[in-house]
């Protein structure tokens, strides 16, 4: 991810913009024996936590319209709210469990990793249900409840079906007109995606529907978009189709492309350092180092390696230092956790961010080399190394 996406840019105008800021991450979901007014009670503890923290009122009272808008969503959701002078600068309900501590908090340094741990994991990406006659286009994004667009595309319905009688050349000519009536309309449908691919880059498109339609339409496609395609090998359209299989192999790609993603950047790191290009660095005070000087153009964290480290937050270039000798002319805001300090710095710098996380038990954690806590991709080539940080 890169701060060129406009959440990006707007989480890191928020570290470069002095200011007070109520921040809440909290899960919102709901168990279907919670009585009706369980939303309720929990908006309400939510708002009392924020108030004891110190936050005004009408911060108070805008974090409750944001929690509201959860009402009524599936489970499970999850509210993250940030907030200033009473304006909402970023709102998201997300359908996932949260990936982070719930926190409730109000001051001047809002830690927005919650927040980015999901953004790394949101991308666009389309569900396409297909039939002879035409198709059901679904633009979405990972972790939203509704979609973003939904249309449906018709085809000409003349003349579908090959003449059942006797056969012959007149069923040899119907069969040939229904074929070309089939691709022109999937050659129609594929025009719509590719559109959609290159106004949204998404990076899976799943193709799903009746088997003839879906050989026609993945031919009509551009290379771009025959690319990212995946095939749902069942007629979903077909009466008592179970839709949960086509959610759970959309759940199934997404995965794997969310591990690919994470597994791809500790392995560019592990092969830099292998080199010893210097492109890569594997210290918290090298990393700390690089970003002081705008150098990483990826930032990946293992939090559970991290741990209560801290480093400084700086109210302006360069953002963070391990000590305050290295805050050069910039105001020193304290002392934070690592992992706030370590974002920050990389969002304002323009660095995309990455989690090393756990994963379930078929599958092996995303690990940096040599136990490392951070890591960093260089934009260019280190010079000498520099005294007292590599044993950070």
């Amino acid at each position: 991810m890169s701060t060129a996406s406009p959440l990006l840019r707007a989480l890191a105008d928020v570290y470069r913009q002095p200011g007070d800021y109520s921040t809440v991450y909290f899960d919102l979901s709901l168990d279907t024996g919670d009585p009706p007014q369980a939303a309720e009670e929990r908006r309400r503890s939510i708002a009392d936590m924020l108030g004891r923290a110190g936050a005004p009122q009408e911060d108070v009272d805008a974090v409750i319209d944001v929690l509201a808008g959860a009402e009524g969503m599936p489970s499970p959701v999850t509210a993250f709210a940030l907030v200033r002078d009473g304006e909402v600068v970023v709102e998201d309900l997300i359908t996932a469990t949260p990936l982070d501590q719930e926190s409730v908090t109000y001051g001047p340094l809002p830690d927005l990793v919650p927040l980015l741990k999901h953004a790394a994991d949101s991308f666009h990406y389309l569900v396409v249900e297909t039939a002879r006659d035409g198709a059901t286009i679904t633009l979405r994004r990972v972790g939203r409840a509704e979609p973003d667009q939904k249309t449906r595309q018709q085809g000409r319905t003349d003349t579908l079906h090959a003449s059942k009688s006797g056969g012959g050349w007149r069923q040899d000519y119907f069969q040939r007109h229904a074929e070309e009536i089939w691709r022109r309309t999937q050659s129609e449908v594929a025009t719509t995606i590719d559109s959609l691919v290159q106004r949204y880059r998404p990076r899976l498109i799943v193709v799903t529907g009746d088997i003839r339609a879906r050989q026609l339409l993945i031919d009509e496609l551009s290379t771009e978009a025959q690319g990212v395609v995946r095939v749902q090998a069942s007629d979903q359209e077909a009466e008592g189709a179970d839709r949960s299989r086509l959610e759970a192999f959309i759940d199934e790609e997404i995965g794997a492309i969310i591990r690919a993603d994470e597994e791809a950047v500790a392995e560019l790191v592990r092969e830099h350092e292998g080199r010893g290009d210097n492109r890569a660095e594997l210290t918290v005070g090298g990393v700390v180092h690089a970003l002081a000087s705008a150098q990483v153009e990826t930032l990946l964290i293992d939090e559970s390696r991290l741990g209560d480290r801290e480093v400084l937050a700086l109210d302006g270039p360069p953002w963070v230092a391990t000590a305050p000798e290295e805050a050069l002319t910039a105001g020193i805001l304290g002392s934070v956790p690592a992992r706030l300090g370590l974002v920050r710095a990389a969002l304002v710098t323009d660095a995309r961010v990455f989690f090393a996380r756990e994963r379930g038990s078929d599958d092996e954690p995303v690990a940096l080399p040599e136990g490392a806590a951070v890591a960093a991709l260089l934009r260019w080539t280190t010079g000498p190394a520099v005294p007292g940080v590599d044993d950070l």
